[in-house]
């Protein structure tokens, strides 16, 4: 047996959350989330090509806030979860949210390698998860799947889980 030479991928940001993108079957793929309180963070779409043993990228910008959690949907490929942190007022805000990819996100779809990191898109937030009545923001989201919709479930300060529930719709 032969000995492949490991693969190594590096981030322009310290990155903290890690997902293995279930959704998608055709392909080895993980989502990881960067933190970054000066720049706009990015969510880095990793694909690992195990024949070649080569590594494919795409660079989505999350500007909500640098993330703290990730987490994929296993139904639908181009649909995420994160916790993150925010600044407002001088403090720091804990947040979850469900985003929706867009539509030409697919690695290899840019017109050159690098092409993703230059000209991030941006994700599309599809709900908020509120959580003003527990005063802190989710420690963990794991969103739900049903064929009309999905729904988040929240752990809010390990006291609570609360659904946030919203219709798929068109694509």
């Amino acid at each position: 047996m032969e000995d492949d030479a490991p693969v190594i991928y590096g981030l322009e940001f310290q990155a903290r959350a890690l997902t293995a993108q279930t959704a998608e079957t055709d392909a080895i793929r993980f989502l990881v989330g960067t933190q970054s309180l000066k720049f706009d963070n990015q969510i880095h779409i990793i694909d690992f090509d195990d024949e070649n043993n080569i590594i494919n990228k795409n660079v989505l910008l999350h500007q909500a806030g640098e993330i703290w959690h990730i987490g994929a949907s296993p139904a639908d490929k181009a649909v995420l979860t994160t916790c993150y942190n925010k600044t407002s007022d001088s403090r720091v805000v804990s947040c979850a949210a469900v985003w929706r990819m867009p539509c030409d996100w697919e690695t290899g779809s840019n017109d050159s390698p690098d092409d993703s990191a230059h000209n991030p898109q941006t994700l599309e937030l599809l709900c908020h998860l509120d959580d003003s009545p527990h005063g802190n923001a989710a420690c963990a989201v794991k969103p739900v799947f049903y064929a009309v919709g999905w729904m988040a479930l929240t752990n809010m300060d390990n006291t609570a889980i609360k659904p946030c529930i919203k219709e798929l719709g068109e694509r």
